[in-house]
């Protein structure tokens, strides 16, 4: 059988031929630099697998290989890196030293590191490259839709794109992209803390540290799960998935953001990790399925890194294995693709990268599956997930990742949507002290959120555009609700105070219409008090209505004494009612009884 070793005098002329030819600075040809990359990448891993049976060849053969990287990093360090092949290049030397170290020697890589790399690492050189980091990240930069500029997608990879206040399309991947020499770099430096040398731990440190524009980046990337609108990102990108989410996935393997230097950093570091964990969980597709089930055992579903928020909520151990086992099932029945489910895969075939396998709301997820009960029957229900279950683990463990995190995990209008699906149950557990406590306080904290956006007049529901899990909208959840709340909710106040808050003055007119003529019996069972409506019962008085149609349902409803006195719907009735009163000294029903004499009289 062939081995690597046996094409070493060819390869070690090419070698060769490199170190006297290859032009490191930027005027010499890029083709050949990526050729040498080439050859870097078929080199380093037949160091590694020969070095048992060929350690004298291997080490000789090392030798040539260390005085290239020698070479180009002796470049690097005076002249810079600022083309792309060149930063190929070095990730690639540097790929290589770390298979090959053990079958060179570690003697002859200290040499290197001592000699080359870290005086490279520490010069103004390598801050120049990493400084873009954020600026030229896949992940941070603002990509518009091609579209937009008549330019007709292509069935490619996504490796053409347009970036904001462009009009020509130009390559995803800019010629200041420094991930992949921070990847290599991560990889040499980053086996366990108790395998690390001094020397590799300060290296570390210099490349990655609090003082490094790396740690910026990380925190700009933790930024986005603190607003749960939508970024202009390249989520499903090949690129964006094959390059920087594995990036940030060794980021987390390696700890870089787990060693605060202070005691007073730990939260803060926690935090770090956590918001990292949960932004790649809805970012990465189906393909990475092993590694979002790593982030779910490793970080998500770890108690450690909830700190004093978990005692203060009660959330024990045993809550987390719950919610972890119930969330790896919803995960499972999100895949297309069952290949994807094996934890190793053969082949360089991605079989999904296009579509998230997650939603950025997926903690709330379970409570759908109520929803999917009510319309589509039990069949569509996981049953090893039982209705208290459900509730629990879509309010609780939301709750904790929000509170502990700081993260924004759903819009206003789709946090407000699941606590209405956690009404919809078929055993109406709602009703359980328990589970009743904690929908009361998930309410409060969304009520006092929604005051605090209507304090600064922001608009703070968008029921026309909401979709649940994408694909329930808030109208056809709406009217489940109603329904529902009709036949079972036993004068819930929080179930009460959910249907009130499209009701109110400042919504369309559609929505007071569609109740008060549609589902008026309904509104006897409303129970809420004023507290606990989405904000001043003002805001469903004033300003007083002018829909004729709506204060004639109004009237009708008064006089028929569907509504009990005192309640709510009531109080909201009989005051535009006394308003238009005084207003035109005329009910709509007396206005249209004299419209309909007079119409008597000029026809005889």
């Amino acid at each position: 059988m062939l081995k690597v070793s046996d094409l070493w005098p060819a390869l070690c002329y090419l070698l060769q031929w490199h170190y006297q030819h290859l032009i490191f600075d930027e005027s010499g040809p890029f083709i050949i630099r990526q050729h040498a990359v080439a050859l870097l990448a078929l080199i380093g891993p037949g160091l590694q697998r020969d070095a048992v049976c060929s350690r004298g060849d291997a080490s000789s053969f090392g030798e040539k290989l260390f005085a290239c990287c020698s070479k180009w990093f002796t470049a690097a360090e005076r002249n810079g890196a600022n083309e792309f092949s060149q930063k190929i290049l070095l990730a690639g030397c540097l790929w290589m030293v770390g298979r090959a170290r053990t079958a060179v020697g570690m003697e002859a890589y200290r040499t290197l590191r001592a000699k080359y790399l870290a005086p490279f690492v520490r010069s103004s050189r390598f801050r120049e490259i990493i400084q873009t980091i954020s600026s030229s990240s896949l992940l941070l930069t603002h990509f518009e839709d091609r579209s937009q500029y008549g330019i007709e997608s292509l069935p490619t990879l996504g490796a053409v794109q347009v970036r904001r206040n462009q009009t020509v399309p130009t390559l995803i991947v800019t010629s200041s992209y420094p991930v992949f020499l921070l990847h290599a770099l991560l990889h040499l430096t980053g086996q366990k803390k108790e395998e690390l040398e001094e020397v590799d731990t300060r290296l570390r440190e210099d490349i990655f540290g609090s003082a490094s524009p790396h740690r910026s980046y990380l925190e700009a990337v933790c930024r986005r799960t603190r607003n749960a609108e939508q970024q202009q990102s390249l989520i499903g990108n090949w690129f964006v998935q094959t390059i920087e989410q594995r990036y940030l996935l060794d980021v987390l393997e390696f700890g870089l953001v787990d060693s605060p230097a202070l005691e007073s950093e730990k939260s803060a570091v926690r935090s770090c990790r956590l918001q990292l964990a949960f932004f790649l969980t809805f970012s990465l597709s189906e393909a990475f399925y092993p590694a979002l089930v790593k982030l779910f055992d490793d970080t998500i579903f770890k108690l450690d890194y909830y700190g004093c928020r978990a005692a203060e909520l009660a959330v024990t151990g045993a809550d987390m294995q719950r919610w972890k086992f119930n969330y790896k099932l919803l995960t499972q029945r999100a895949i297309q693709n069952e290949v994807n489910l094996a934890p190793a895969r053969a082949g360089l075939t991605a079989a999904e990268w296009k579509t998230p396998l997650l939603r950025r709301t997926w903690p709330y997820s379970p409570l759908y599956l109520l929803v999917e009960k009510l319309e589509k029957g039990p069949a569509h229900r996981l049953e090893q997930l039982t209705e208290t279950a459900i509730i629990g683990s879509g309010l609780r463990f939301s709750e904790l990742l929000e509170r502990a995190g700081g993260m924004a995990i759903a819009s206003p209008t789709e946090r407000l949507m699941y606590l209405m699906a956690a009404f919809l149950g078929p055993d109406s557990k709602f009703l359980e002290p328990d589970l009743s406590a904690l929908i009361e306080r998930r309410l409060a904290e969304l009520r006092t959120f929604a005051g605090k956006e209507a304090g600064q007049r922001k608009e703070v529901f968008e029921f026309e555009t909401a979709k649940m899990e994408n694909r329930k909208s808030y109208y056809g959840l709406y009217q489940l609700a109603l329904d529902t709340f009709q036949s079972s909710s036993y004068g819930h106040g929080g179930f009460g105070c959910l249907l009130m808050v499209p009701l109110a003055q400042r919504y369309d007119v559609r929505w007071r219409n569609m109740v008060w003529s549609e589902y008026v019996a309904v509104l006897r069972f409303i129970t809420c008090g004023e507290r606990e409506l989405f904000g001043e019962l003002e805001e469903y008085l004033e300003p007083a209505e002018t829909d004729i149609v709506l204060l004639r349902s109004y009237g009708q409803a008064l006089n028929s004494n569907l509504l009990r006195p005192g309640s709510i719907p009531h109080r909201v009735a009989n005051h535009h009612v006394q308003a238009y009163r005084s207003k035109v000294k005329v009910m709509p029903e007396q206005e249209q009884q004299q419209d309909n004499g007079s119409s008597s009289s000029s026809s005889r």
